[in-house]
C-alpha cells in the first residue's frame, strides 16, 4: 500500500502547473511510497500536455482525463481510485514544501491519527504572509474534534486524511462549487477518533495579484451552493452530537441542556452569518432580486436560532445596518442610504473613470449612492456596469456635477471622487464608522501608490499628513493635499461652508482644515492610478507648483538646519518605554536614566550592531574622515545587561551619533537637543523592503527606532522618498550625499592594491575570468545560517570555461559548508570581504542582494540567479525584474548557458539607467560630503 495518495484537481492550470508538480515530485519521500492522482477536469489549455510530459518521467503519476464537472467531481474521481494509507488534497497552483509528505506521514503514522492539521502561508510574486490563526490549534498534543478553531480552517491542503475512514463511511465531496471542502471536512472530522496538529508549514498558498477582493468572483450560484454546504455542515455537527451524546433525543434538547453543544453550534452559525453578511450581502447591487431574497431569508432564519449574546456581537461588526431589519429590496436600501459618492468623467479620462467607478461599485457599503454625469452612461453601459445605486445627472463640468449632487443629496455624508483615484473595497464603510463614532466634519485619507508593488503613501500625501500631525492647520504643505477625492465629508459641514467648487482646490482645502473637526489617516485605502512622479502635476496649481518644487529640492544643509532638527510633535509619541515590572528592570532603567544627566562629550560615536569591536562598510569608510575625538562602540546582538548599559551610556553622552543599522537604544530615551543622529545605513540603493515596509518587529517598535534621526544619507536623489517612508522620517532629513563605501569604486589605486593583496594570497586567480557569486541569506524557519543553492556543483564545475573561476562569497550569517567537496574552479571565499572580491571580478552573480548597487558602478555584467523567485519572502522596491541591470535565470541550465557564452556578457542601456536612478550621488566623494557636515558641527559651525 502507498503511504499517501496526493489528489489534485486541475482545470486550465497551465500557468503554474509545472511549478506545482516540481514541488510534488521532488519530495524527500521516495517516489514508490506515494502516488499522485491528477484529474484534468476538462481543461481547454495545455494542462493535459504538461501532465503527459511529466508522466514520462514519474511513474507514480496517475492521470484522469474527464469532462469538466467542478472541483468536487474531480476530487471524488481521485478518491475512487486512491490506494494510499492517507489522502492529501492539493491545488494545481500552490507549492508544497520539500519534505511535507514525509513529515506529515511520519507524524500521523506515529500518533495513529485519523486527521492531521498543519500550517501554511500565503504568497504572491511580491511577498509571503505568515498565517497565525492556526498556531494555538496545532500546538495541542491532541485536538478535540469539537474545537471551534477548526471551524475557521476549512482548507483541505493543510490536512492529511486517513483513507480507510473515508471509505468506511463512503465520504465524498458534495456536488456544490462553494464551501465543498468545509462540507467534506466536517463529515470526516466528526467521524475521527484522533486529530493531531503539526507545527510545520506544509504548503504555500498562491494569492493572485489581480484579485480586487475576496468576493470579486462570487456569483448567485455560488451563494446558493454556500448555503447548501453550510446546511450540510450544521447537519453533520448536529448528527455527531446526537451520536456522541445519546442521552439527548433531539438537537433542541441537547442545545437546551448542554451549553457546550449550544455554543459550538452557534459558532458554526455565527461564522456562516459573518460570511453571508460580509462577503455576500455586501454585493447587494450585483445580485438579482431572487438571490438577495434567498440570502436575506437564510440570514433571518439563522438569526432566529442565535441567542442575544451572539447577535449583539454580530451587531457590533455591522453598525451600518440593523440585523433585525435586513433590507431585501433596492428601494428600501436607497431610502436608507447614508453616503453619496460623486464621480466626474469625460472621454479624455474614460479609462481611469471606469476604473474608479468600478472601485466605487465594489464597495462593501451597500447603503450608498453613486452619482455620475449622464454623458458617460453609454460607456458605462458598454462596460456592463449599470446597477441600481447608480444615478445620472446632466452636467458639463466637474464643478457643475459636484454642486448639483451636493444640493440634491439626502444622505448625511458625501465624497467628491476623482477618476485618478481608486478606492479600496472597505473605505466607505470604514469612513462611515469613523464619522458616526467621533462626529468628525470630515475624514482625510492619505493617497497611496503601487510603484514598488505594495502600496505605500505618496510622498506629497505623507508631507501634508506630517504637517497636520505637527498641529499646523494653516501651512503651505496643505497644497500637497489639494484634492477633494480623499475626503469623506458630512454634508451639513460642506453646505455650511458654502464651498465654491469653481475656486482653486488649495483654497478650498485650506478652508476645510481651518473650519473643520477632522481626522487624517494613512490606511492605504486610496490608490493613485498613475506613476508617483505625475502626482505633482495632478495636485499642483500654477500658484502652488513653485513652493512644492522648492520644498522637494535637495537643498544644502548643516547639522543646525531647522528642517533636520528633532520635532517632538512629529516623533515624540513614537518612543517605546522599557519594561518596569521587576526590581531588576527598575534598577536598570534608573541607571540608564542617570546617563542623561551626565555632561555631553564633544565626540563622534560610531555605534553598530553589525560587528564586534570594529566597523564595517559605510561606517568603516567614513571613520578616517572624521576629525577630533571619535569612539567606536560595536557589538553584535544579543547584548547582555552590561553591554546594553555601556551602549546606552555612550549614546546618551555623545554629541554626534553615527550608525549604519538599527540601534534599539535610540527608541527608549529622548536625546538632548544638541545631539545629532546620522544614519548611513549598511546598504546602497533600495532593493528589498526595509524599515517599516520590511521589518520583522512590530511597526511601533520599528518606527521608534528611527524617530530621532536627524540625517539619513542615501545613494541617489530618487531614493529620498523611499528612505523617508521606510524610516517614517521627514523627507527633508533624507539627503542624497552618497554611500561612503562606494568611494572605493572610483579609487583606481585602491582597486590595484586590492588586486595585489588578493593575488598574493591566491595566485591561481591571476589571469582568470573571476565570477563572484554573492547570494543573500534565506530564512529557513528562524535560521539564516544554512544556505543550499539549487546548483549541481559537479556539473557546474565541468561546464565552466577553462579560464573561468567561480568565487562564492557567502553572506556573513551563512555558516554551513556550501560546497560538497573541493573544486579547482569553484571556491568559497571568506578571507576577504565580498566588496574586495567584487573589485577584482569580471562578473557578478547574485539574487536579491543589494551588492548590485555598488557593483553597477564598475559597469560590469551582472546575472541574477533566482531559483526561488516565486516563494522568496521579501518584497522589492525595485520594479523586479524590469529595473535590474541584468537578466534573471531561474535554473542552472539557463545560468550556465549565459556564463559560458561571453558574447552574451554585453552591457545595455539598462545598466546606465540603473546607476542614474539609484546611485546618482555616488561619485567618489561621499565620505568628504558627509564628514564635512559632521566636522563642521563638531567645530561649532
Amino acid at each position: 500500500m502507498k503511504k499517501i495518495s496526493v489528489i489534485i484537481a486541475a482545470y486550465n492550470a497551465e500557468e503554474y502547473l509545472s511549478e506545482t508538480l516540481d514541488s510534488i515530485f521532488l519530495q524527500t519521500m521516495n517516489d514508490s511510497e506515494y502516488e499522485v492522482i491528477i484529474i484534468n477536469d476538462g481543461s481547454s489549455d495545455s494542462t493535459l500536455d504538461i501532465l503527459n510530459s511529466y508522466k514520462q518521467t514519474y511513474s507514480n503519476l496517475i492521470i484522469i482525463d474527464k469532462e469538466n464537472g467542478g472541483p468536487s467531481s474531480a476530487r471524488n474521481a481521485g478518491l475512487d481510485i486512491a490506494k494510499g494509507e492517507y489522502v492529501f488534497f492539493f491545488d494545481a497552483d500552490d507549492i508544497l514544501e520539500g519534505d511535507a509528505l514525509s513529515t506529515m506521514y511520519e507524524t500521523a503514522s506515529e500518533k495513529q491519527a485519523d486527521l492531521l492539521i498543519g500550517k501554511y502561508d500565503i504568497f504572491n510574486r511580491h511577498t509571503t504572509i505568515a498565517i497565525h490563526n492556526l498556531d494555538d490549534l496545532i500546538e495541542l498534543e491532541e485536538i478535540d474534534k469539537y474545537n471551534t478553531d477548526i471551524l475557521w480552517t476549512f482548507s483541505l491542503s493543510n490536512k492529511l486524511f486517513r483513507r480507510d475512514l473515508i471509505e468506511k463511511f463512503n465520504l465524498r465531496l458534495p456536488p456544490v462549487s462553494y464551501s465543498e471542502d468545509g462540507a467534506f471536512l466536517t463529515q470526516f472530522l466528526y467521524r475521527s477518533s484522533k486529530i493531531v496538529g503539526l507545527d510545520y508549514i506544509i504548503f504555500h498558498y498562491r494569492r493572485y495579484d489581480d484579485m480586487n477582493s475576496i468576493t470579486a468572483s462570487i456569483s448567485p450560484s455560488k451563494i446558493r451552493d454556500y448555503i447548501t454546504a453550510h446546511q450540510m455542515i450544521l447537519a453533520s455537527a448536529e448528527e455527531s452530537f446526537l451520536r456522541d451524546y445519546p442521552e439527548y433525543n433531539t438537537i433542541e434538547e441537547a442545545r437546551e441542556q448542554n451549553s457546550d453543544i449550544h455554543n459550538y453550534l452557534n459558532t458554526i452559525i455565527q461564522k456562516q452569518l459573518q460570511i453571508m453578511l460580509n462577503q455576500f450581502y455586501i454585493q447587494f447591487w450585483s445580485l438579482d432580486s431572487d438571490t438577495v431574497q434567498l440570502l436575506v431569508d437564510e440570514i433571518n432564519n439563522k438569526l432566529k436560532i442565535l441567542d442575544m449574546r451572539v447577535i449583539s456581537t454580530l451587531s457590533l461588526s455591522f453598525p451600518e445596518f440593523s440585523l433585525y431589519d435586513i433590507k431585501a429590496s433596492q428601494e428600501d436600501v436607497l431610502k436608507n442610504a447614508f453616503f453619496t459618492a460623486v464621480l466626474y468623467g469625460d472621454l479624455e479620462n474614460k479609462d481611469n473613470f471606469i476604473k474608479s467607478l468600478d472601485s466605487l461599485e465594489k464597495q462593501n457599503l451597500i447603503f450608498m449612492k453613486i452619482v455620475v454625469p449622464s454623458s458617460m452612461k453609454t460607456d458605462i453601459e458598454k462596460e456592463g456596469m449599470l446597477q441600481g445605486n447608480l444615478f445620472f445627472e446632466d452636467s458639463n463640468s466637474k464643478e457643475e456635477l459636484f454642486v448639483s449632487a451636493l444640493n440634491n443629496t439626502q444622505t448625511p455624508y458625501i465624497t467628491f471622487c476623482d477618476a485618478e483615484i481608486t478606492y479600496a473595497t472597505g473605505i466607505f464603510r470604514f469612513a462611515y464608522r469613523q464619522l458616526i463614532k467621533q462626529q468628525y466634519d470630515f475624514i482625510s485619507e492619505g493617497i497611496y501608490h503601487k510603484e514598488y508593488e505594495q502600496p505605500q503613501p505618496l510622498l506629497l500625501s505623507k508631507i501634508a499628513y506630517t504637517s497636520l500631525r505637527n498641529g499646523r492647520k494653516n501651512n503651505p504643505c496643505l497644497s500637497m493635499d489639494a484634492t477633494l477625492a480623499n475626503k469623506f465629508f458630512c454634508v451639513d459641514f460642506v453646505r455650511k461652508l458654502h464651498l465654491d467648487f469653481g475656486k482653486e482646490l488649495p483654497e478650498l482645502i485650506k478652508l476645510c482644515y481651518m473650519e473643520g473637526y477632522y481626522l487624517y489617516r494613512l490606511d492605504g485605502m486610496l490608490l493613485y492610478n498613475n506613476r508617483e512622479t505625475t502626482f505633482i502635476d495632478y495636485i499642483a496649481t500654477e500658484k502652488t507648483l513653485p513652493f512644492i518644487k522648492e520644498y522637494l529640492k535637495d537643498k544644502p544643509i548643516t547639522l543646525n538646519s531647522p528642517e533636520i532638527l528633532y520635532a517632538p510633535a512629529e516623533s515624540g509619541k513614537k518612543f517605546r518605554l522599557l519594561p518596569d515590572k521587576t526590581e531588576e528592570d527598575q534598577a536598570w532603567n534608573k541607571k540608564a536614566a542617570s546617563f542623561q544627566k551626565k555632561p555631553l562629550k564633544n565626540q563622534v560615536l560610531f555605534v553598530s550592531p553589525r560587528a564586534d569591536g570594529h566597523l564595517e562598510g559605510n561606517a568603516k569608510a567614513l571613520y578616517p574622515f572624521i576629525k577630533g575625538k571619535k569612539v567606536i562602540c560595536a557589538k553584535r546582538l544579543p547584548h547582555d545587561p552590561e553591554t546594553a548599559l555601556e551602549m546606552t551610556e555612550v549614546i546618551l553622552t555623545s554629541k554626534v551619533i553615527v550608525t549604519d543599522d538599527y540601534v534599539k537604544y535610540l527608541r527608549y530615551f529622548p536625546l538632548r537637543p544638541e545631539q545629532r543622529v546620522i544614519q548611513l545605513w549598511h546598504a546602497c540603493g533600495a532593493f528589498k523592503k526595509f524599515g517599516q515596509r520590511g521589518t520583522n518587529m512590530s511597526l511601533p517598535e520599528d518606527r521608534a527606532t528611527h524617530a530621532q534621526y536627524n540625517l539619513v544619507c542615501v545613494s541617489g536623489e530618487n531614493l529620498r522618498s523611499i528612505y523617508a517612508d521606510a524610516f517614517d522620517v521627514n523627507y527633508n532629513k533624507v539627503k542624497a550625499l552618497g554611500c561612503p563605501r562606494t568611494d572605493d569604486y572610483f579609487n583606481k589605486r585602491l582597486i590595484n592594491k586590492t588586486k595585489r593583496k588578493i593575488y598574493f594570497r591566491h595566485p591561481s586567480l591571476i589571469g582568470k575570468s573571476v565570477i563572484v557569486y554573492a547570494p543573500t541569506f534565506r530564512d529557513v524557519g528562524c535560521d539564516r545560517s544554512e544556505f543550499h543553492p539549487e546548483l549541481d556543483f559537479d556539473r557546474l564545475s565541468k561546464d565552466l570555461l577553462p579560464n573561468q573561476i567561480l568565487l562564492i562569497c557567502p553572506h556573513p550569517v551563512m555558516k554551513n559548508d556550501i560546497l560538497p567537496k573541493k573544486y579547482k574552479n569553484i571556491r568559497v571565499m571568506r578571507d576577504f570581504s565580498t566588496n574586495d572580491y567584487m573589485l577584482i571580478s569580471d562578473m557578478l552573480i547574485t539574487d536579491y542582494s543589494s551588492v548590485i548597487f555598488e557593483y553597477a558602478l564598475l559597469r560590469k555584467p551582472i546575472a541574477f540567479f533566482c531559483y526561488d523567485l516565486p516563494t522568496y519572502d521579501r518584497g522589492f522596491y525595485l520594479n523586479y525584474p524590469e529595473d535590474l541591470p541584468g537578466d534573471i535565470y531561474t535554473n542552472q541550465d539557463e545560468l550556465t548557458d549565459y556564463l559560458t557564452h561571453p558574447e552574451k556578457h554585453i552591457l545595455t542601456d539598462k545598466m546606465n539607467s540603473f546607476v542614474e536612478k539609484y546611485m546618482s550621488a555616488c561619485d567618489g566623494h561621499s565620505c568628504e560630503r558627509i564628514a564635512a557636515l559632521i566636522n563642521s558641527y563638531m567645530e561649532g559651525k
